[in-house]
């Protein structure tokens, strides 16, 4: 029986699993694939205080060894349900069965899509959602972001450095990234912007993208696809516990405490104002905080 097991190990989860051993429980982290989450898709972090220009990759890095040199348990598994019986709470994983008195979820967000009809049996045939992941099998090509925002921008900027030609498909007149990373992609003369603009059908050869047909009717032969248009809450894990809303975010109070006892969120899983790095590990600090004080 553990005091504490933490679904999630991004930097939100690894934090409070730093903090839980700190605070002398006994905590397990839990995660399907790689430490730190989707800092392993990010190629360049620069708003984090103390770290200039690190890859999100080192980073997950740092935050993985400090696992380690503190001795904290986990286990690469894959969470296959969470049931609460008796106030004890009980992850199912592909390999094994734990319990907890306490449980933090810290699954994160995993990437929409556009949602046409080939889509899905083209992810890793043309489209993806991670430039840092899959650029370089575009090396020399033509290829598209679709989206707006920091990631699109960011993304866009790698791959320049990469590719042949950029397109950004903005389906806005404007952008709702950064002023800095705006002006970079304006200025960029590898990236051309295309606005008002939403793909209506990939195009195949072989099972691989050979273009992208345009609402406006344009056509532009594209090898990859990039697609930035926003995230949604890993949360199906705790889909039969109704602490979500409509929208799939978990619902929890000042503490990061659902209104299940003993069952917490932190980071992008919950509904807030503010999604960054920083924020999460924060959660992940007053989340382990409450149960420390309940605890002793």
């Amino acid at each position: 029986m553990y005091d504490l097991i933490v679904i999630g190990m991004g930097i939100g989860g690894i934090t409070a699993g730093i903090y839980a051993k700190r605070g002398n429980l006994n905590v397990l982290l839990i995660d399907k694939g790689m430490p730190g989450g989707m800092l392993n898709n990010i190629e360049k972090i620069s708003n984090y205080p103390g770290l200039i220009n690190i890859k999100g990759s080192d980073f997950a890095e740092i935050l993985f060894n400090q696992v380690k040199e503190l001795q904290i348990p986990y286990k690469f598994e894959e969470v296959i349900s969470l049931k609460i019986e008796n106030e004890i709470k009980i992850v199912t994983t592909n390999l094994g069965e734990y319990k907890a008195n306490n449980i933090i979820i810290a699954t994160g967000t995993k990437p929409k899509y556009l949602g046409l009809d080939n889509e899905k049996d083209l992810l890793g045939r043309g489209i993806s959602t991670c430039a840092t992941c899959d650029g370089a099998f575009y090396k020399d090509s033509d290829v598209a972001v679709v989206g707006s925002g920091n990631s699109a921008l960011q993304e866009s900027l790698y791959l320049a450095n990469i590719c042949h030609k950029v397109y950004i498909l903005n389906r806005k007149t404007g952008f709702k990234g950064e002023d800095v990373l705006v002006d970079k992609v304006i200025n960029n003369p590898k990236i051309e912007i295309i606005y008002g603009v939403n793909i209506k059908e990939y195009k195949e050869v072989d099972g691989k993208i050979e273009s992208v047909l345009l609402d406006n009717d344009t056509r532009l032969n594209v090898k990859g696809v990039f697609i930035y248009i926003g995230y949604r809450p890993n949360t199906d894990l705790v889909k039969d516990l109704n602490i979500t809303n409509l929208q799939g975010h978990i619902i929890v109070n000042e503490n990061f405490e659902t209104k299940i006892e003993g069952v917490y969120a932190i980071g992008d899983v919950i509904k807030k104002d503010i999604y960054q790095l920083i924020t999460a590990a924060s959660d992940g600090i007053h989340a382990v905080s409450n149960i420390s004080k309940i605890n002793n």
